[in-house]
């Protein structure tokens, strides 16, 4: 029998090359779609609080629009700054997807706990300001629904905190288990 070295060599690198999971490349772009949504309304939120505030609403919404660019500066920044190295799988295998899912969720559980901090920040000193305001605006009402409605964030933020979590431990056990597959497969080799 003759052996045909070059369909060997093809064969081993059809093994080497694998597609990754489908499921985890949809969950990449999922993820990947949600930040160009979240970034296009963040976009339209800052278009129509300027637009609002050049209008000449008020000094509270000149005030919020400004607290807006402020904050999307900041935590974009971030944001930026934690997903370095996160962007796309290193190659088209299933160990550098399930590597990058990983990358993700490490960075968003950096973001969420910056951004946690950053929003308690500005509720305590907003909290202060609408306290000092209460009695001499008649805009009560709206003062205390922002207020209301940060301090909601608040507690949906430490809700996706934990939610990440699991995230993250998912994420690892899935690098770990490619790992050890890849490790059996290189070793029978």
């Amino acid at each position: 029998m003759i052996k045909d070295t070059e369909l060997e060599a093809w064969q081993q690198e059809w093994r080497d090359q694998t597609e990754p999971l489908p499921e985890l490349k949809n969950k990449i772009r999922r993820q990947n779609l949600r930040t160009v949504v979240a970034i296009g309304a963040i976009s339209v939120c800052l278009a129509f609080s300027t637009a609002a505030a050049l209008a000449g609403w008020g000094s509270f919404v000149s005030g919020l629009a400004t607290g807006m660019w402020v904050a999307s500066v900041l935590l974009g920044s971030y944001a930026w700054r934690a997903r370095r190295g996160s962007w796309k799988p290193a190659a088209q295998t299933t160990l550098a997807y399930a590597e990058l899912a990983y990358k993700r969720s490490v960075a968003k559980g950096r973001i969420l706990r910056f951004a946690f901090y950053f929003l308690l920040t500005a509720a305590v000193l907003y909290a202060g300001f609408v306290i000092w305001r209460w009695r001499a605006t008649s805009e009560r009402n709206l003062l205390g629904l922002v207020l209301a409605a940060m301090v909601a964030e608040l507690f949906l933020m430490l809700y996706l905190a934990r939610r990440n979590r699991r995230n993250v431990e998912e994420a690892r056990k899935l690098v770990d288990q490619t790992n050890q597959y890849s490790d059996v497969v290189q070793t029978e080799r």
